[in-house]
């Protein structure tokens, strides 16, 4: 109907459809984390493991905020270095992890900057890995509130995930998905400093 099929709509009734079709999408986000979490717990998720570009998978959720981003006025900063190698991973699950950073971090920083980051580092078994952040100039979170984060429907509760809404399922989710991956996932934040969310492959 959004798209003219019954003929032209009125400016309310396009408000009013917009509300509805954003709602469905809502539903349809909660719906689908709530599967993925039941799918996680029981063992049952599956990684249909590719090889993946990380700079092109960067680049293409880049777009998914950009709309975000300039209704508030946030600059979004890039960093990601040339020499990033292709790696094996599910594709699907990387992408779901980067765009729920970026949703987040777009979602509670009001001004100033996002900057992701993208580069190849030593990893603790003495391999090389990927480091993929996404830094915020956010309210920043307190060390007794950053436990609590990757946590299933936990959420800060004097920050403003009250105001904003969402699950508490997020992070929690993407901390399985990267650690299915064999990889890590953490924050590194401080009140009135913004925070940094990473990952690696």
């Amino acid at each position: 109907i959004l798209k003219g099929i019954d003929g032209p709509l009125t400016e309310l009734q396009e408000q009013d459809l917009n509300a509805i079709y954003n709602s469905g999408q809502h539903l349809l986000r909660l719906i689908n984390d709530v599967l993925d979490l039941a799918k996680i717990e029981a063992g049952k998720m599956e990684l249909a493991y590719d090889e993946v570009n990380l700079t092109e998978t960067i680049e293409g959720v880049l777009p998914t905020i950009a709309g975000v981003l300039k209704e508030k006025s946030l600059e979004l900063i890039t960093n990601i270095a040339p020499d990033i190698p292709v790696v094996r991973a599910d594709p699907i699950r990387v992408r779901q992890v980067l765009i729920n950073l970026l949703s987040n971090a777009v979602k509670f920083t009001e001004e100033g900057s996002i900057t992701v980051e993208a580069y190849v580092q030593p990893s603790p078994s003495g391999g090389r890995e990927v480091y993929i952040s996404v830094a915020d100039t956010g309210p920043g979170i307190a060390p007794e509130d950053q436990e609590k984060l990757f946590k299933s429907f936990s959420q800060v509760d004097a920050s403003p995930t009250r105001k904003t809404g969402g699950t508490g399922l997020g992070l929690a989710i993407s901390r399985q998905l990267v650690e299915l991956h064999g990889g890590r996932i953490g924050v590194e934040s401080e009140v009135g400093k913004g925070s940094k969310f990473y990952f690696t492959l």
